[in-house]
């Protein structure tokens, strides 16, 4: 049966992916569609019948009376696999196609992680947000949130709270101590902002070699034009190597991933396997095998790549480097990166989009299934210390020894019998539609 005889409104081309891959138009056989029940007990019927049809997993959605439930985000927790489903959700239509389609969010516009001391510090500051505006820097360590101090807020998994309502005009106050100052207040308010995806753009030195170094903070629509300017500059510049910083990349459009791939490499064969999106047995007609696009301008003169990971790199952002791989030499530079090689269509449905994971993405030689992420090939802290995109920074600097020396500059050394390991900074959780913009 397909989706759109199952389904009261399905909206055939309304697909992103979650935390994030996307892929194109879902299939429909042109069935008239009925008049949508928008009803809570509308809602969940609908959820429960796509879960069994579309889902992954969907031999392992359990039997249960969905009518109880006092919402479709409601049950959408109880019908998904856990622990492996970490990443289906439920957006309103209206803040999903804002994001994806015109690269606007609602928010404040920082990330937050802590640093390796155990700080709470923020990593990224989107430049045309509220936090932007009001100061606010990557580096910031944050002491206070709302007049609550951070250990409580970590203690008590206050983060929801602290956050408050995605709406316009609700408030943060942050109490932040930068290097060399004393601490301040700084009080920011939601409110909506573009996303500028391609940040700290550059090109920068390794031995004689031009590298362009440039930080995709996502994959949306906006993104691909982005790209095409950075990549005409990268020409222009005539740099030879590329460092790609995907270290807070959360996914986002497949359709947009499969450009960059095609701007970083130039198979030398039309129609060149890019990648193979499968679903579950019951819609193999559904599956897509994508090939590199063919573009007008050249490809980098690239024989490498190198790119910066870490928790944040995410769906669309493993997609990029597992498909690579089999084309060329991709190395990682950071910390492990997140680990979801699947990804969802959404469905429009009664002002939501319904996001369950619905396909596996695996690269050219059939490889996928990295639930366990992928493990750098030169470990690098990110520190925090450093603007993104200066050549001292942590892992960039990791990065262009890599690149002049062919080595890392601290290979990895297995640990001595007894010998503790220092434990990964401590993670702030990231849930729905959040978890793509991968900022508050």
């Amino acid at each position: 049966m397909v989706a759109s005889k199952l389904v009261a409104v399905l909206s055939p081309c309304a697909l992103a992916l979650a935390a994030s891959l996307a892929a194109g138009c879902a299939p429909s056989d042109g069935a008239d569609q009925q008049a949508a029940d928008c009803s809570t007990a509308g809602q969940n019927e609908h959820l429960f019948k796509l879960m069994k049809d579309v889902y992954l997993w969907y031999d392992l959605v359990p039997e249960l009376d969905y009518r109880a439930y006092p919402s479709p985000e409601a049950l959408l927790e109880d019908l998904i696999d856990k622990p492996r489903d970490r990443w289906s959700y439920i957006s309103s239509k209206s803040d999903y196609d804002a994001y994806f389609r015109e690269g606007q969010t609602l928010g404040l516009g920082f990330r937050w992680e802590y640093d390796q001391e155990g700080s709470l510090r923020l990593a990224l500051v989107h430049p045309a947000s509220p936090a932007g505006a009001a100061g606010l820097r990557r580096g910031d360590r944050v002491l206070a949130i709302n007049d609550i101090d951070v250990e409580q807020v970590a203690r008590d998994d206050l983060w929801e709270e602290v956050s408050g309502p995605d709406e316009e005009g609700v408030e943060m106050s942050l109490k932040v101590e930068r290097a060399g100052e004393e601490a301040s207040t700084v009080a920011v308010q939601k409110a909506w902002y573009a996303v500028t995806t391609v940040l700290n753009q550059r090109v920068v030195q390794a031995g004689s070699a031009k590298v362009g170094y440039l930080m995709l903070t996502t994959f949306i629509e906006p993104s691909a034009e982005e790209l095409d300017r950075a990549f005409a500059a990268f020409r222009e510049s005539q740099v030879s190597e590329l460092v790609l910083d995907l270290r807070y990349n959360g996914g986002g459009r497949l359709a947009v991933e499969r450009h960059l791939a095609s701007l970083i490499h130039k198979p030398g064969t039309s129609g060149a396997l890019l990648d193979i999106t499968a679903h579950n047995d019951r819609h193999g007609d559904w599956d897509k095998r994508a090939s590199f696009e063919e573009l007008d301008q050249p490809a980098l003169p690239l024989s490498r790549l190198v790119v910066i990971t870490a928790s944040g790199t995410a769906s669309a952002s493993e997609t990029l480097i597992n498909s690579l791989r089999p084309y060329m030499d991709v190395k990682l530079v950071g910390s492990t990166t997140h680990g979801k090689p699947v990804g969802m269509h959404g469905w429009d449905y009664c002002g939501k989009i319904l996001n369950p994971i619905s396909f596996r993405v695996l690269n050219a030689k059939e490889e996928g299934d990295y639930y366990e992420g992928f493990t750098p090939d030169c470990a690098a802290d990110d520190t925090l210390d450093a603007e993104l995109g200066d050549a001292g920074e942590t892992c960039l600097a990791e990065a262009l020894h890599l690149l002049e020396h062919g080595e890392c500059s601290s290979p990895a050394q297995a640990s001595e019998a007894g010998e503790r390991r220092r434990a990964p900074p401590r993670e702030i959780p990231w849930e729905g539609l959040r978890r793509e913009v991968g900022a508050l």
